[in-house]
């Protein structure tokens, strides 16, 4: 009967509604049934995974806060790492009075790579998910994003928690890791990137294709994560896309499986994605 075919459709709507969305059933007096498309949610199935310092920030967040130093340091590095390095910097500035204010403008005031406004607001439009892997800290990342506005529209952050104690920017690493000599002790962005990308398939979103937007050495290991169906963006002129060509320029494999698509400004990715919808 009608009815049957009707209460059918019901039933596959229910089911499909864990797709589309919300379904609301009114059941009048006279039992008909009147199904409601009150709010529509499409799952994620696009992941951009972005570096910060080089890649959406035009500068490095480290060296910026580090020319706040009336005197200029007598090392540019530590034996120890770099996240090392930065907690000395900081004990340092704490120590020739420069305030947690100070240091949040100088990294607040930084500017974005041209065009990565643009691109967040389109993603956001397509509702695909973002997350950041930095080798800054959190606390650089987390106020600049929202100084700019864009704290709302990145799922995650992932690096050196920071916070300030009594007047002195404290830092630690993200992790200690012995098991990837393509990444430095405190940060292993492969691993990061993967185990996100599991635990969101344990949440039930799996995602079709995976953007990795980077410029350094660091960002070469998540880009051997990645699939075939995948894309890593190296940025034009910088550490990562001159790796790749030296190992091209020998005839080596470069070990990533993903397509390779060099980059100058985000609009070159937001070009890349407006092709591919």
């Amino acid at each position: 009967t009608d009815d049957s075919v009707f209460n059918f459709c019901i039933c596959v709507l229910c089911y499909l509604s864990r797709y589309l969305g919300f379904l609301v059933v009114d059941q009048s007096v006279s039992s008909t049934v009147r199904l409601k498309l009150i709010h529509h949610i499409e799952m994620p199935n696009l992941l951009l995974a972005f570096d910060f310092d080089h890649t959406i920030i035009d500068d490095n967040s480290d060296t910026v806060v580090r020319d706040l130093l009336k005197e200029k340091p007598t090392r540019s590095h530590s034996s120890s790492g770099w996240t090392s390095y930065m907690q000395e910097i900081f004990t340092m500035l704490a120590a020739q009075g420069t305030t947690e204010h100070q240091i949040r403008k100088a990294v607040v005031d930084l500017q974005e790579v041209n065009g990565f406004s643009n691109l967040m607001e389109y993603l956001q439009n397509i509702n695909a998910e973002v997350i950041i892997i930095s080798d800054s800290n959190e606390y650089f990342i987390h106020h600049w994003l929202v100084g700019k506005g864009f704290v709302d529209k990145v799922k995650k952050v992932f690096s050196n928690p920071a916070k300030f104690v009594k007047g002195e920017l404290k830092i630690e690493k993200y992790h200690v890791q012995d098991w990837c000599q393509n990444s430095t002790e405190n940060l292993c962005k492969g691993y990061i990137l993967e185990n996100y990308i599991n635990d969101r398939k344990c949440e039930g979103i799996v995602f079709d294709q995976v953007l990795y937007v980077g410029d350094g050495q660091n960002d070469y290991c998540p880009s051997t994560k990645l699939r075939e169906t995948d894309v890593t963006f190296p940025r034009v002129g910088y550490a990562l896309q001159k790796k790749l060509e030296q190992l091209l320029a020998v005839g080596e494999k470069t070990g990533i499986l993903a397509t390779i698509c060099p980059w100058t400004t985000h609009d070159d990715i937001l070009n890349f994605i407006r092709v591919k919808e």
